[in-house]
């Protein structure tokens, strides 16, 4: 790894540490104001699904993980981010796509690079189990 790369890495980990620190900082308010209510964890222990014959657009699927409160708040906007943030997912976690393959909105190498991405990701990262009907 060269020094530039070095320095990306270092301000990439500032942004996220900031983050975590910022997502953390809300979560504490949220516990505060009702402590008697469960953090949103329940889409872990069933899993995620995201249906994608319900997407009109490409972006759509980045939505879907945006919205997904099992995921971090800081996924880009590009299949690289997708996957930095699947491979860094710390706790277990089920996610399952529905109707990729039937998914017309979307080319099929997209299909194909986003179902990659998720098997991929699968195999990388052991608290992440991958399955695309």
């Amino acid at each position: 790894m060269n020094k530039r790369q070095k320095k990306k890495r270092a301000k990439q980990n500032e942004i996220k540490k900031a983050i975590d620190l910022i997502v953390m900082e809300k979560g504490e308010k949220k516990v505060e104001k009702k402590a008697d209510e469960k953090p949103k964890k329940a889409a872990k222990a069933g899993g995620v699904v995201i249906d994608c014959a319900a997407f009109a657009t490409k972006a759509q699927i980045h939505e879907a993980f945006h919205n997904e409160p099992s995921f971090p708040n800081y996924t880009g906007n590009n299949l690289d981010a997708m996957f930095d943030m699947l491979t860094e997912i710390a706790e277990p976690l089920t996610i399952t796509v529905k109707n990729l393959s039937s998914w017309e909105a979307a080319p099929e190498s997209f299909r194909g690079n986003v179902r990659k991405l998720l098997e991929r990701a699968g195999r990388e990262n052991p608290n992440l189990t991958v399955s695309i009907d």
